[in-house]
């Protein structure tokens, strides 16, 4: 019998603890580690970062050994996950994902697969946050992250993941046989432009609102997540909660701070 790489890891998502992509992770991971914990949101949280529920009570599902559905957000899922449901047996790894769509630059900051992944570095917790590019509003094209998913994980977990940042992997949109290799990248301003209003009405006349990414941006700086996708490769990209831009701090502080 070949011996796994990990004894437990924890499964999170945005998506929710049916979508398509946890399961796709949930069979890979099963590959990995000897125990599979599925802790996800009982619903679709996408875009809610690493917010938490301070003011509610998160209600807790069981569904199955070592799966539950929270009633909160991708965060709220890795602190149960952590501090109550696997307090005596932690995770060696927290994999967030598979998202149904791309968490490329902007769309890390809004993206719950990221928040979570955030969220277990926070908690002590090595994490990789995974996505699945695609077109908005097209349906996704898992054939990349199903041949490839395995393999990076290996690579990942064989160097070592570290636990003072997450790490966030895209697949590309392209055919498997035109995945070109992995790239490590750094996040950049990716596809997103902006926000957009859509207004629309009910069927009783009363009007309401989503609001949505606007997408257009098609140049990409060298080593950016987007570059690397768009030309066919797996980004991983290390993130870290820290997001001071440096180059206004210095002149900030040489402003402010240097009269003591």
């Amino acid at each position: 019998m070949v011996k796994k790489l990990l004894q437990r890891v924890v499964l999170v998502n945005d998506d929710g603890i049916e979508a398509p992509g946890i399961k796709l992770l949930e069979s890979v991971a099963q590959q990995l580690a000897e125990e599979v914990w599925v802790i996800a949101p009982a619903t679709d949280k996408s875009g809610v970062a690493n917010s938490v529920s301070l003011r509610e009570p998160v209600r807790v599902e069981q569904r199955g050994e070592h799966r539950f559905a929270v009633h909160g957000t991708p965060a709220d899922c890795v602190t149960m996950a952590v501090r109550q449901l696997m307090k005596d047996h932690p995770p060696q790894l927290l994999l967030s994902g598979i998202n149904n769509g791309p968490n490329i630059g902007f769309e890390t900051t809004l993206s719950g697969t990221v928040g979570g992944a955030i969220t277990g570095v926070l908690l002590g917790v090595p994490s990789i946050a995974l996505s699945q590019d695609k077109l908005p509003e097209a349906v996704a094209n898992w054939g990349p992250a199903e041949a490839f998913c395995l393999p990076v994980l290996e690579k990942l977990i064989g160097q070592g993941v570290p636990t003072e940042c997450c790490l966030n992997v895209n697949f590309p949109d392209v055919p498997v046989g035109a995945v070109r290799g992995i790239k490590a990248t750094r996040q950049g301003m990716g596809k997103v432009k902006g926000l957009q209003v859509v207004p629309t009405t009910d069927p009783h006349g009363e009007n309401y609102f989503w609001i949505r990414l606007e997408h257009g941006l098609s140049e990409f700086p060298e080593h950016s997540e987007a570059a690397a996708v768009s030309a066919g490769y797996i980004s991983v990209t290390p993130l870290t909660y820290e997001r001071t831009a440096m180059e206004h701090w210095d002149r900030l502080s040489n402003r402010f701070n240097s009269h003591g």
